[in-house]
């Protein structure tokens, strides 16, 4: 049997499981017998958040999966990592359920960068992510906490009351270049890669300033 633990930060708001709930989740599996799996789709953030090794934060997982394309920006893919004979196991399934890609290098090569390249630029992504939350936070309308900004992830409300809504302001930004997703009808995520730049999130400050003032522009980044 196993036991599974998400580290897909998407669910939690960007926010990171700390290293003592993960300590604990390992040994109740541990106590009851039970195979620990952590989806660490997004766990380099989330060591880079905390300041830990992901190898720290996964030490008592029998098996782990790691998202190559979420916050390290490799175009696809995915590793599970285990024993050699979880390994061996996980090859059949795959090839029984029609898995498994031809001419993979360049997609190898492209996940080889993210990992070299790219983990070491998530601290600035969490630094503009915390930028603009504060930035945000300033804003009448909106509504944040900008102490649960940990990593790359901001999620707010637009308030009731506001000059505009949820889906309205969506769109207003989509006009400027600015892509951000309505999770329902008054929150609204936004997520920062490596190619965002300070420049870029106070030009994004502007357009929501704009946008909750409801004065409209039609120049776009």
């Amino acid at each position: 049997m196993s036991y599974g633990m998400i580290y897909n930060q998407c669910s939690c708001g960007g926010r990171c499981l700390s290293v003592e709930y993960t300590d604990k989740v390992g040994e109740l599996a541990k106590k009851h017998g039970l195979k620990l799996h952590i989806d660490g789709a997004r766990i380099f953030n989330a060591s880079v958040a905390l300041g830990v090794p992901v190898s720290r934060l996964v030490q008592d997982a029998d098996s782990v999966s790691v998202c190559l394309s979420k916050g390290i920006g490799a175009p696809v893919g995915s590793v599970i990592v285990g024993s050699k004979s979880f390994i061996a196991k996980a090859r059949i399934l795959r090839k029984t359920l029609g898995g498994g890609m031809r001419q993979v290098g360049i997609l190898c090569a492209a996940a080889l960068v993210a990992v070299q390249e790219n983990v070491s630029k998530l601290e600035d992504d969490h630094k503009k992510a915390k930028m603009l939350a504060e930035g945000l936070n300033q804003i009448k309308g909106l509504r944040l906490n900008v102490a649960a900004v940990e990593t790359n992830i901001i999620y707010f409300d637009v308030v009731e009351g506001a000059k505009i809504t949820a889906e309205t302001l969506c769109k207003n930004l989509e006009q400027h270049g600015i892509l951000v997703m309505q999770e329902s009808p008054i929150s609204i995520r936004v997520v920062l890669h490596h190619q965002i730049s300070a420049s870029d999130v106070q030009y994004t400050l502007s357009c929501f300033k704009q946008a909750l003032a409801g004065v409209r522009e039609d120049t776009g980044i």
